[in-house]
């Protein structure tokens, strides 16, 4: 019986069964299992070579995004520059290595923009700089976002992200970082931010909310958390009219890049919407 799952930990709150389960009814594909376990870095490499052959695809999610490379036959050139897999795909004996994150990001982005009739070029504001920061730089860079300024806590006193740094010299992406915890750093480069994507942890970025407020109205902004699925970013965007891009619309995205990986088939637009309203109820 053909199988897939997400592993990580904790991964009990993960809502890919649920996507994937969706997408799978929707394609008429019975018998088909998604599961979810969970996996540490220190467990993942006796996890990984339990895999049978019945196995159609594997979700990643922290901590084993890095930590899955080394046990990968071939990992695509993206994922490889980002130094984060997202999605293992087996095929044969071999495994490989995707990072759909990417897509899930600049789609979510892509689509709040043009519904308010805004294009992807100019000044970009990535908050954080972590694995999903780097998603989020090769997200932009490919919509079109030709300035880049990353804001984190990992620039205090001068210091450089390292493997921030080093994904974004493997793009071949330059950017600006500047201290998220030095006054009004934030808000500074929002004030001239045609798009803003926080990529923080979920409650992270409540405390550095006022300093959004500088965004112009012709805007956009993508929070990656989904729990709560109207974050006080969100909200605080909503309320002055700038679209948003919720973190369950780059999640969903995400997963549909998935789904086609592990199945060769693309969701159609009814599937898409199964999707939204089932986790509109969840």
């Amino acid at each position: 019986m053909p199988w897939a799952c997400v592993i990580g930990s904790p991964i009990g709150h993960s809502l890919s069964p649920l996507i994937h389960r969706c997408l799978w009814d929707c394609a008429g594909l019975s018998g088909w299992t998604y599961l979810k376990h969970e996996v540490t870095k220190d467990s993942l490499p006796q996890w990984i070579s339990s895999i049978d052959d019945e196995c159609v695809g594997v979700s990643i999610t922290m901590p084993c995004k890095k930590a899955v490379i080394t046990l990968l036959d071939v990992v695509d050139p993206q994922a490889e520059a980002l130094n984060s897999v997202n999605t293992l795909i087996p095929t044969g004996s071999l495994k490989t290595g995707f990072n759909t994150d990417v897509y899930g990001m600049s789609r979510a982005i892509e689509l709040s923009r043009s519904r308010s009739g805004l294009d992807s070029h100019g000044r970009a504001v990535i908050i954080g700089s972590g694995a999903t920061a780097a998603s989020a730089l090769a997200a932009v860079v490919s919509l079109g976002f030709t300035e880049v300024h990353v804001v984190a806590r990992a620039f205090h006193n001068g210091k450089v992200p390292v493997d921030f740094h080093r994904a974004a010299l493997n793009l071949g992406v330059s950017y600006h970082g500047h201290d998220l915890m030095q006054r009004d750093e934030l808000s500074s480069c929002c004030s001239s931010a045609d798009v803003v994507v926080s990529t923080l942890p979920s409650g992270t970025l409540d405390a550095h909310v006022s300093q959004l407020a500088s965004m112009p109205e012709k805007s956009s902004f993508l929070d990656v958390s989904y729990a709560p699925r109207v974050t006080p970013a969100i909200a605080m965007c909503q309320e002055r009219s700038i679209p948003v891009a919720f973190g369950i619309d780059m999640l969903v995205y995400q997963a549909l890049m998935q789904f086609k990986l592990m199945t060769g088939l693309d969701a159609d637009d009814h599937a898409v919407s199964a999707v939204f309203d089932l986790l509109g109820k969840n």
